[in-house]
């Protein structure tokens, strides 16, 4: 049996689903881009990585029921989808999924390093919505980071 990781996990059908970036396309009008998904190769079925899933309920609920026609990068609004676009336009992974998971925990920790310097700045020059926004994205991160760990 597989065990499910960060570039991949096992789907229902039995086949292993891996992880991309994806183009949602919500009320036929909007195109959601960089959207970490994982998708089966067998049978197709595709669904976001269970830390961003929040959100993207919020992105969601937030265009409205009739939205206008829009294009929006999912990666400007979440941290886990700025690295991960950021790893996969790096380049391409001789080393396959071992190489493309170690580049993307060394992409998570390089981005919490310069978040906690943001961080500290913004503490320094008493900036609390500063703190606060960076205390957010920090928080996508170091959340599904810890869980990870256990």
């Amino acid at each position: 049996m597989l065990k499910d990781n960060l570039v991949k996990k096992s789907c229902g059908c039995g086949g292993i689903m891996t992880l991309h970036m994806h183009t949602l396309i919500y009320s036929a009008k909007i195109k959601i881009t960089h959207v970490p998904v994982y998708t089966c190769g067998i049978c197709a079925r595709y669904e976001p990585l269970p830390f961003i899933k929040k959100e993207l309920g919020k992105l969601i609920g937030e265009l409205g029921e009739t939205p206008p026609r829009r294009h929006l990068s999912f990666a400007d609004r979440n941290e886990w989808a700025s690295v991960l676009k950021e790893a996969f336009t790096s380049g391409q992974f001789p080393g396959g999924m071992t190489e493309l998971e170690e580049t993307i925990n060394k992409s998570i920790q390089g981005r919490i390093d310069v978040l906690l310097d943001v961080y500290r700045l913004s503490a320094e020059l008493g900036d609390h919505q500063w703190m606060e926004e960076t205390g957010s994205r920090l928080s996508q991160l170091t959340l599904q980071s810890a869980e990870s760990a256990k």
